[in-house]
């Protein structure tokens, strides 16, 4: 049998630089090939980790310091592992760790991907006088050797941090064939809602800040279990995404609020991930709505999902406007980097994200932040919205600023239909 550092070890040297990330100095995703057409011949355990909510960090201090801790977090990983062990950087803050077994030791495996979970968590990042505090999820596969592809099995270790993610970040969990059925019947879970009409939508008002009269509401889509609870998209749309149920799951919401829509005579903004935005299927679903309704829809684009086909996102945008939908972006400041796109997309309102706003009344760098943002949005002609206004203190500077519209719990929580006057 041959062993990882036999095939990686005696030739770490003579790897050739397309295969090095040249950020974290780890392999990159392009070295998957080599791994995989060895696969067959490594007795490993994997890990996939995954830095929690480092888009956070980006859109709030920028993209260079969530390089720099990003490289950080690596050397805190490296510290954990062996010589002979492997680390790719498969994603922005994704890592693929394969890790040498030590005999039948199965605990020995997930020893070392609890520790790494522990150290990230425990460390301190310093920047400037700010302490700042990551956290990652993991999930590990202890028998990868069942299967006959890298690929089938980094797919296997996926569902385990789904699943780590799910139970509140911060952990890791290993994959089992059972979490395959708790995963399969959550998505029946889904189908049945989306079957028996349990999927629903709440409303939160969008209100202009001088005279707090409400404009619209954001629809915030909702899965109502059969004992009658109420779930949050958090806790079940990730599963979806890039299924035959998320597209369900779609059409029902856009049914619904066309629904509302004419039975409340309200404007209404839904959520949508720029993939939709370059899904002709799609496309045209939104298109052949009739026109006094889209007329009353802002279409809100989610900034943090990056999109490749961005001319053809362009050029749907453009075909929506047209066709007399308003267009927003949520959470400016994240997976736009490229701020001629947010200029060329023509965008009807800038949302501004809620974790600059949150901080707005205390911290003088969140307030300038936004003061930009706001003068951005003037030069291009765009109004400007600010979520997570929950009290008297943010919306005071929020209005300071020039913000025309907000939303938050300050003034409403997110309300069903049914109460909507």
């Amino acid at each position: 049998m041959i062993f990882i550092e036999k095939i990686f070890k005696k030739n770490r040297e003579r790897i050739d630089r397309k295969y090095i990330d040249p950020l974290t100095g780890v392999y990159s995703k392009e070295y998957l090939p080599v791994l995989e057409k060895e696969f067959l011949n490594i007795k490993c355990s994997i890990i996939l980790l995954d830095i929690d909510n480092l888009d956070s960090i980006n859109r709030y201090y920028g993209k260079e310091i969530g390089d720099l801790l990003l490289s950080e977090v690596v050397k805190i990983i490296k510290t954990s592992l062996r010589e002979e062990d492997i680390i790719v950087r498969i994603g922005g803050d994704e890592f693929l760790i394969l890790l040498k077994k030590e005999g039948a030791d199965k605990n020995f495996s997930y020893g070392i991907g609890e520790r790494i979970i522990q150290k990230i968590g425990m460390a301190n990042f310093n920047l400037g006088n700010q302490k700042i505090k990551l956290t990652a999820s993991a999930g590990i596969y202890l028998e990868p050797d069942k299967e006959l592809t890298l690929n089938k099995a980094i797919e296997k270790t996926d569902k385990a941090l789904l699943l780590a993610k799910q139970k509140g970040k911060n952990r890791i969990e290993i994959y089992r064939d059972s979490l395959l059925e708790v995963i399969n019947k959550r998505l029946i879970d889904i189908k049945d809602a989306i079957a028996d009409n349990r999927i629903v939508c709440f409303y939160q008002p969008i209100f202009e800040i001088e005279s707090t009269k409400t404009v619209k509401f954001e629809s915030l889509v909702r899965m109502v279990t059969k004992d009658r609870k109420i779930v949050s998209p958090g806790m079940f749309l990730s599963q979806i995404i890039n299924t035959t149920v998320y597209k369900d799951l779609t059409k029902r919401v856009i049914n619904y609020n066309i629904s509302i829509i004419k039975q409340k005579k309200i404007n209404v903004s839904v959520n949508f991930l720029p993939s939709d935005m370059v899904d002709k299927e799609f496309i045209n679903l939104l298109l052949s709505i009739e026109k006094p309704v889209r007329e009353k829809i802002t279409i809100e684009l989610l900034e943090s999902e990056n999109v490749g086909s961005y001319n053809i996102l362009r050029d749907n945008i453009s075909s929506l406007r047209d066709a007399g939908y308003k267009i927003a972006l949520d959470d400016f400041g994240s997976g736009f980097s490229n701020l001629m796109h947010v200029v060329e997309l023509k965008f009807d309102y800038l949302k501004i994200d809620g974790n600059i706003i949150r901080k707005i009344d205390k911290d003088h760098v969140s307030y300038a932040v936004v003061k930009a943002i706001k003068a951005f949005a003037s030069e291009i002609e765009t109004e400007t919205v600010a979520e997570f206004i929950y009290s008297k203190e943010i919306f005071e500077k929020v209005r300071e600023v020039g913000i025309k519209y907000g939303q938050g719990n300050y003034f409403k929580e997110a309300i069903p239909a049914s109460l909507i006057k």
